[in-house]
């Protein structure tokens, strides 16, 4: 199959995304879990960087992947760690059925914390962690050496560290983790109050 064959445009993103509404709403298939504006700011960076390689932690049973594609570049290839199989098979088939080739697609179904360490430093233009907010500090760790300079890292649910009359202890140490990003030199950092709260860095050069 030749590269214009293969290729998916937006209006094929589009289309598959309504069909996949309308088995949500007829509940074939669990709504989704990522705010719209949200994937839209995955697509923008996504594109920014122009994405050649991105990988995210946490699949949402592909909605974040397919937000990725929209702004990746055309042969792009995206990582999907997800620790949950039937969620791992829900990807497989959001991608499949946008049309996205099995070759721009690793899903790999297991511990994000094991497999990070795995990948190749300095090989990635985006990193995206959605999974627990409890894990940010860790995958940041790994974002930093997985990322060129000027990569982009995306971190989903800290809506927490926005409010400093929360202070259960989770809540406290995603907070800590939003300040410790914003103070890091190597990170230039900003929290943005989209959907259950948005951290964006870039690594600096």
């Amino acid at each position: 199959m030749d590269s214009t064959s293969s290729a998916v445009t937006p209006r094929d993103l589009l289309a598959y995304c309504e069909n996949w509404n309308t088995a949500i709403l007829s509940g074939e298939i669990a709504p989704l879990t990522v705010n719209a504006s949200v994937l839209r700011l995955l697509s923008l960076c996504a594109a920014l960087t122009h994405a050649q390689a991105a990988v995210e932690v946490g699949s949402h049973n592909g909605t974040t992947g397919l937000a990725l594609f929209e702004g990746m570049a055309d042969d792009g290839v995206l990582t999907s760690v997800e620790p949950d199989p039937e969620r791992l098979r829900m990807s497989k088939e959001a991608f499949l059925g946008a049309g996205i080739p099995h070759g721009r697609t690793r899903l790999i179904a297991a511990d994000p914390h094991e497999v990070l360490t795995r990948l190749t430093d300095g090989h990635y233009d985006l990193f995206l962690s959605s999974d627990k907010p409890a894990d940010h500090a860790a995958f940041a760790e790994q974002a930093a050496r997985l990322l060129r300079p000027g990569g982009i890292a995306v971190f989903l649910n800290i809506a927490d560290a926005a409010d400093p009359a929360k202070r259960e202890p989770g809540q406290l140490a995603v907070r800590q983790f939003t300040e410790a990003m914003q103070a890091d030199e190597k990170w230039l950092a900003t929290l943005l109050p989209l959907a259950d709260g948005v951290l964006v860095a870039v690594l600096r050069p």
